[in-house]
């Protein structure tokens, strides 16, 4: 359970990520180390992503990363695994060695070159497949609201704020979430904090160490 619960967790990154090159990480040897956090705050893990390799231009990439996840304590959680992100044309996969975990099509969201407070972006209806599951998720909103200089144990990055609320159905069950994230040029997600449908934080994460 504790490693499904990981793979999530690296999936929900994946597609984070998927956003044109100024506004992600595509550089060969960087290693980005992210705190994951609860409902409650606390640290339920960590995760470094150490960039092994990078092929593709003008928004098709394949991108190999090795993948360190650990327990609160900073023990191993499970051995390290590679995971590689494809972008081709508009659609998105995910999988670990010769396994894939996820496949994402339909209107991707993408993160443009140039962003502006107040801009507007694509929302549209998904269609993923994760760990065998298959099911929708609508973009019901998609927009920057704001800019903010944050300050991390990684730096301090200037930071464009996205918001996204979305809609799933899984079993038939309906869900609405919100998703708020902080983008920094070159960098990629910095900050990211997941909301239910009242408001309430249920998860965050946040980078810690980019090397």
């Amino acid at each position: 359970m504790k490693r499904i619960y990981f793979l999530t967790i690296l999936l929900l990154t994946s597609l984070s990520l998927f956003a044109q090159r100024p506004y992600f990480c595509i550089t060969e040897g960087t290693e980005l180390e992210y705190a994951n956090y609860g409902q409650t705050g606390n640290t339920d893990s960590y995760v470094r992503m150490h960039i092994k390799n990078v092929e593709g231009a003008d928004g098709n990439y394949t991108i190999t990363y090795v993948i360190h996840a650990y327990n609160p304590d900073r023990s191993p959680s499970f051995d390290p695994m590679e995971m590689t992100v494809s972008v081709r044309d508009g659609n998105m996969m995910t999988g670990f060695g010769s396994v894939n975990l996820m496949e994402v099509t339909g209107d991707v969201p993408v993160i443009p070159s140039r962003l502006a407070v107040g801009q507007e972006l694509d929302g549209g209806l998904m269609q993923i497949s994760a760990m065998g599951l298959n099911f929708n998720a609508e973009i019901l909103s998609h927009k920057v609201t704001g800019r903010e200089e944050l300050t991390t144990p990684a730096g301090t990055f200037k930071c464009y704020i996205v918001e996204m609320v979305s809609q799933t159905r899984i079993f038939g069950q309906k869900a609405i979430s919100s998703t708020k994230n902080w983008y920094a040029r070159g960098v990629g997600s910095v900050k990211s904090e997941t909301m239910d449908e009242n408001g309430n934080i249920t998860s965050s994460q946040l980078l810690i160490k980019m090397n």
